[in-house]
């Protein structure tokens, strides 16, 4: 399920945001959680061997910010109200999330008072063998390396990588058993840049101080649709609920693409 969430601000008409937002518009998520919620996610997530799930995404704000310097540093100014996407093949956490939205009436971003506004329901779309995709937040998937001083070092793939390719399919089969509690079996899933540059939809975010490095662009997303339907919930790729890898079906002749 995916939900479209709008916030104004309560005192003044603007709300200014650091470039990197991600860890901010995090916070916001887990504080409307209801208690429970956030320590279940925070502590324990969906358990996939080693690794733990959250199976939630989120998208970039909506709204274009305007670039102004405060501090020394960059930051996005937005004009009365932001609004992003939030979804998870999980229909109880987004109903938490927007239940307690409303209940809880006011939170604070970044120093600034706001309230929900608006909450839309979106309608998912149809899910077919083979779908152009838009990124609206970074797709990122990585390993840990080991260097020979026995250091670890995250690599971060590049999407013409074969092994990119790879651990987004992985991935994906990761998060279908943990939403259905069975084994993906003989589904497939390919991701391939359609329209991509190098340069263009390179995308570094710093996240609590850390570099995440990921890409946006147009990609054709082929496969079976039970993997396909996954990845527009959960997320594509990794790090989702720090808000990466959600996607939007591709409406051809877009602009800023």
């Amino acid at each position: 399920m995916r939900i479209k969430l709008t916030y104004e601000v309560l005192d003044g008409d603007k709300i200014i945001l650091p470039n990197h937002y991600n860890y901010y518009l995090h916070g916001l998520i887990y504080n409307t959680f209801s208690n429970e919620l956030a320590d279940k996610l925070h502590r324990e997530g969906f358990l996939f061997g080693k690794r733990r799930f959250k199976l939630f995404t989120f998208s970039r704000i909506l709204e274009k910010g305007e670039l102004i310097k405060r501090d020394s540093s960059i930051n996005l100014l937005f004009r009365r109200s932001i609004s992003f996407y939030f979804s998870s093949p999980k229909d109880d956490i987004v109903e938490n999330l927007g239940e307690m939205s409303f209940r809880k009436r006011e939170f604070v971003l970044c120093g600034k008072r706001i309230y929900l506004s608006q909450l839309e329901v979106m309608t998912p779309p149809r899910f077919e063998n083979k779908m152009l995709i838009k990124v609206i937040s970074p797709i990122t998937i990585y390993s840990t390396l080991k260097k020979e001083d026995g250091k670890k070092i995250l690599h971060y793939y590049k999407p013409y990588e074969e092994d990119f390719q790879r651990l987004i399919e992985e991935n994906a089969k990761k998060k279908y058993k943990l939403v259905y509690e069975r084994e993906p079996d003989a589904l497939e899933l390919s991701i391939k840049p359609y329209r991509f540059s190098f340069e263009k939809n390179h995308s570094v975010v710093f996240f609590k101080n850390n570099p995440i490095e990921g890409w946006t662009g147009i990609y054709e997303l082929s496969g079976s649709t039970e993997l396909i339907s996954v990845t527009y919930d959960a997320g594509i790729g990794c790090k989702n609920s720090e808000g990466f890898g959600m996607w939007e079906v591709w409406k051809g002749g877009e602009k800023n693409a």
